[in-house]
């Protein structure tokens, strides 16, 4: 098992391909769409209570409590960074061995991702934007050391739906 100390200093050395990129995706949110989330929010706590389902009201307003208080927040940035051994996302080492599958998917303006699928089922899938990075000399290298999922065409509904909804 290897040290933190070895990690660290092994995350240091991926510098084949280094950016910055924000940590999360960010949303402008006008006023109608906080009247709207609080009509649906307003509805489903009617509901819960009318069916005396008082946990689901509670986590209702918990969620709209917290897109209020975090949503308004610009996402800080993450340095993003790929060499011979893994993959450093915001000073988290994925070494090549732990990842399933890779995915690029680049349609700018708009979609300009990375995509890492960890091999184990209990981390979650990293989203990486790819800033001003060359997605083709970037597939061409990760392709050296980690399957690439070619059936990945799009972004992935999770993402699209987050993005329409601006969650």
């Amino acid at each position: 098992m290897p040290t933190l100390e070895y990690e660290r200093d092994l995350a240091e050395l991926q510098d084949s391909f280094v950016w910055e990129a924000p940590a999360h995706e960010f949303f402008e949110r006008g006023p109608r769409w906080y009247m709207a989330m609080g009509v649906v929010a307003l509805a489903l706590i009617g509901y819960a209570v009318w069916t005396n389902n008082f946990l689901f009201a509670f986590l209702i307003l918990l969620v709209a409590v917290i897109l209020l208080v975090v949503g308004h927040r610009q996402p800080s940035t993450a340095l993003a960074q790929v060499g011979h051994h893994g993959v450093v996302w915001n000073g988290t080492l994925m070494p090549f061995d732990q990842i399933h599958h890779f995915a690029i998917v680049y349609k700018p303006p708009y979609i300009k991702v990375l995509y890492i699928q960890p091999a184990s089922t209990f981390r979650p899938r990293w989203r990486i934007e790819l800033a001003d990075q060359d997605p083709v000399a970037l597939r061409n290298h990760l392709k050296q050391y980690a399957p690439e999922d070619l059936g990945l065409q799009d972004e992935h509904a999770s993402d699209t739906l987050a993005r329409l909804l601006k969650l």
